[in-house]
């Protein structure tokens, strides 16, 4: 008897923390069932989280980053156009072609096997997250439609990333012009 009372007081207390410190993870948009058309148009890239370091290595070099995403002439694909600016000043272009699969609620990439993205909704307008993983790395992505965002969208980012323990972060310099980005 005195076990199952301590178990049940133990229940309590932890639903009362949970209560008072809530963790809400960022919402998930099946990517299948998304109207992809309100998220197509130019994304500027804000910020990472990832649980480690080497999951955010590749945008340690990166001041700044448009993408441009647009609808394929191929049905059940989006194509993704990058003008990233290196912090040595160099602009690079990059483009990748997403695979939605009816019933999924993630995005392959073209031509890279093992990477899935998860589209969520962020907490401030005009702001999208992007989960990928892949091998070698779990990183959670923000983009907004403008480069700078309130620093209550940041926070709240950052709150959300923390929730899926996601602790180090990197936010996105921008010291230089942002490249343009290219036709296809």
């Amino acid at each position: 008897m005195f076990w199952g009372v301590w178990s049940y007081l133990l229940y309590l207390y932890g639903a009362l923390i949970n209560a008072l410190s809530p963790c809400q993870p960022p919402t998930l948009l099946p990517a299948s069932r998304v109207d992809w058309e309100q998220y197509l148009g130019v994304w500027h890239f804000v910020g990472a989280a990832a649980i480690t370091s080497p999951s955010l290595e590749n945008f340690a070099s990166t001041d700044g980053a448009i993408f441009l995403l647009v609808p394929s002439a191929q049905p059940g694909q989006l194509g993704l156009r990058a003008a990233l600016r290196l912090k040595s000043g160099v602009c690079i272009q990059r483009s990748w072609t997403y695979l939605l699969k009816e019933g999924h609620p993630d995005l392959d990439t073209e031509g890279r096997p093992g990477m899935r993205s998860w589209v969520f909704a962020g907490k401030c307008p005009d702001t999208i997250i992007v989960r990928e993983t892949d091998h070698d790395y779990d990183r959670l992505l923000l983009y907004g439609r403008s480069p700078q965002l309130a620093n209550q969208c940041l926070e709240d980012f950052w709150d959300q990333a923390s929730c899926l323990g996601m602790e180090t972060s990197l936010l996105i310099p921008r010291t230089h012009d942002p490249c343009e980005l290219q036709d296809a």
